[in-house]
């Protein structure tokens, strides 16, 4: 019998601040403080439409590259993640093959904009972003830097784990590397089943995928979504609390992907951004996950 894993599917709801991260404090960012293990530079990209305006924060190791070229990281909610890296964190990337950062984020003042996060990370317009990666994001890098296309990995958390996950399913060749942090399967679940999924996960290459959620996390109360419909609040009641966990399980049975979870002690969602980033770091660097 084929085995499914069931979600039921949800629309886009509206934006709660449970889906972000903790706000970042006032510490400046490495880009305006200096490193001395990377250099920073940024790129804008645009939308098709020119509606929409990207910045990409870019790091790049001062180690030389690899023959092959730099690992590359790929990171959702790029303007918080400039604001959380730390110095520390990058010298221990010198003991590996550091990664070349690229940063994904808008060009605001702030590090959230959470419209259109939304919009991006979630609902069917997610599909239209994956497209921009694919085609405009990774271009504009692959000309400007020497990078290993076969160690690509894409990191997201909360609304950005959705969207990793998301990406997975529909293009799993984009990328050897899986990092999903608090992914927020309550706010759109789907259906994972297997018939649909080994139809895509084909061929020979080899997919690493890492979960991880907070032992603190949880979802948030569904009377608060008072504008969505019963049956929309209903399918988000019924969404496990372990959904994370359970479709680590599911994706560990598909054909040459390794898919695990881990549930850090203590850890709230917000605080699941940094705890989420520095082992995703060390791994992009060929490290292991803990020094």
């Amino acid at each position: 019998m084929k085995k499914t894993l069931s979600i039921t599917l949800l629309g886009a709801l509206p934006l709660m601040a449970f889906a972000a991260g903790d706000v970042a404090d006032e510490t400046p960012p490495l880009a305006d403080t200096g490193s001395a293990h990377y250099t920073f530079e940024r790129l804008n990209v645009d939308s098709p439409d020119g509606q929409i305006h990207y910045r990409l924060d870019i790091a790049i190791p001062k180690k030389q590259a690899p023959a092959a070229g730099y690992p590359v990281m790929y990171l959702l909610d790029g303007n918080n993640v400039m604001a959380e890296l730390r110095e520390d964190w990058l010298g221990q990337l010198n003991e590996g093959s550091p990664p070349l950062l690229v940063m994904i984020g808008y060009d605001i003042d702030g590090t959230y904009d959470m419209q259109q996060r939304t919009r991006d990370y979630t609902g069917a317009t997610s599909a239209a972003f994956l497209q921009l990666i694919q085609s405009k994001i990774k271009p504009e890098v692959q000309t400007r830097y020497a990078i290993d296309q076969s160690r690509q990995m894409l990191w997201g958390h909360s609304f950005g784990g959705l969207f990793v996950l998301y990406a997975l399913l529909e293009k799993p060749e984009a990328f050897q590397t899986w990092f999903a942090a608090s992914a927020s399967l309550w706010f759109q679940p789907m259906t994972f089943d297997n018939g649909m999924a080994l139809q895509r996960f084909t061929g020979n290459q080899p997919r690493t995928v890492r979960i991880m959620r907070g032992e603190r996390e949880g979802k948030p109360p569904v009377a608060q979504f008072d504008n969505g419909s019963p049956e929309r609040r209903k399918a988000m009641a019924a969404v496990p609390n372990d959904s994370n966990r359970l479709l680590a399980e599911h994706l560990a049975t598909l054909p040459n992907t390794d898919a695990t979870y881990e549930q850090p002690n203590g850890r709230n969602h917000g605080q699941m951004f940094s705890t989420a980033l520095y082992p995703a770091l060390r791994m992009a660097a060929g490290l292991p996950e803990k020094p």
